[in-house]
């Protein structure tokens, strides 16, 4: 399937198609001087700003590439190549300003907290862990630290650690949504249905709108046999996330349960079709862990 551009790509202008030429042929100094060439004659136009901050990203000069990405942006706000080539010189900038706040402060706690995440990121949750500790060392009352400290606790299923740090959440800030959500997901998973069921309470009340919180709580109020309650905050949690499969399979049940069959076989319907996508999706992501983008041939 071809998808539609939101920007179509035109034939690129004849003052163009050299200094596109020379950029696929590794003479990067010769397609930056072609792209502002034309952009004397032209000097709005996307492709010849695209072409001159590829050509600038290939020598290294990636804050003016940066620039010139802005600049197409500003005239033409969905231009594809603009925006991805945007992402891509984003990310090498990032990084470099990851490492010099690790020469500059290399144990301070958002370091930390950057170490923690790319732990996170690699599902190595005992290491995140740990970084979240030393993060949080250096900023002991950070909620945010405290957070995502709680998530990786009860991800490692020590959901007592996890209450702790949720819990010192909301005496630094009693309306923090994500320590109701923490607290009541951690109790959910202990079987502790009556707080899991006053937490995610609160925390609907303040994120009325977020699926995973409904979806956490209607599985606590149908496992309590509270079968209409389910119902409301289950259709609740589709309604925000249609792609919650595990909403569908609840909402499966609690039909059965209150006679409604033919829902019931639509809701099972629809949470296969999501758990076969889901398959789809992560054979193709393996297949794309197998796979790099090769950079323009290098220079004879």
């Amino acid at each position: 399937m071809v998808l539609a551009r939101t920007s179509p790509a035109a034939e690129p202008a004849p003052q163009l198609r050299e200094g596109i030429r020379e950029f696929y042929r590794g003479e990067f100094a010769r397609a930056a001087l072609a792209a502002r060439t034309y952009l004397k004659t032209h000097p709005q136009a996307p492709a010849g700003l695209v072409l001159l901050a590829r050509a600038e990203a290939a020598e290294g000069k990636n804050q003016q590439a940066y620039q010139e990405l802005r600049q197409a942006l500003r005239a033409d706000p969905k231009n594809i190549d603009a925006l991805y080539y945007l992402g891509q010189v984003s990310k090498i900038l990032g990084q470099h300003e990851y490492e010099h706040l690790f020469t500059l402060a290399p144990d301070s706690a958002r370091t930390h907290q950057f170490m923690a995440e790319s732990y996170v990121a690699q599902r190595n949750d005992e290491k995140a862990a740990e970084e979240y500790k030393a993060a949080l060392k250096a900023d002991p009352d950070s909620t945010e630290l405290l957070c995502a400290l709680g998530d990786v606790e009860r991800w490692l299923l020590r959901f007592d650690d996890a209450i702790e740090h949720y819990s010192r959440v909301l005496k630094l800030a009693p309306n923090e949504y994500c320590g109701y959500q923490g607290l009541g997901v951690a109790h959910l998973r202990r079987h502790e249905l009556p707080s899991a069921i006053e937490y995610l309470r609160q925390a609907a009340r303040l994120q009325p709108e977020s699926g995973e919180t409904r979806l956490a709580l209607g599985s606590a109020l149908l496992s309590s046999s509270d079968v209409e309650g389910a119902l409301t905050e289950l259709k609740a949690a589709v309604a925000d996330k249609p792609d919650l499969r595990q909403a569908y399979g609840l909402l499966a049940r609690a039909y059965r349960l209150s006679g409604q069959q033919k829902e019931a076989e639509e809701c099972l319907k629809k949470a296969s079709q999501l758990e076969e996508r889901e398959h789809e999706y992560v054979h193709r992501a393996l297949i794309l862990d197998d796979l790099s983008l090769a950079p323009p041939p290098a220079k004879n």
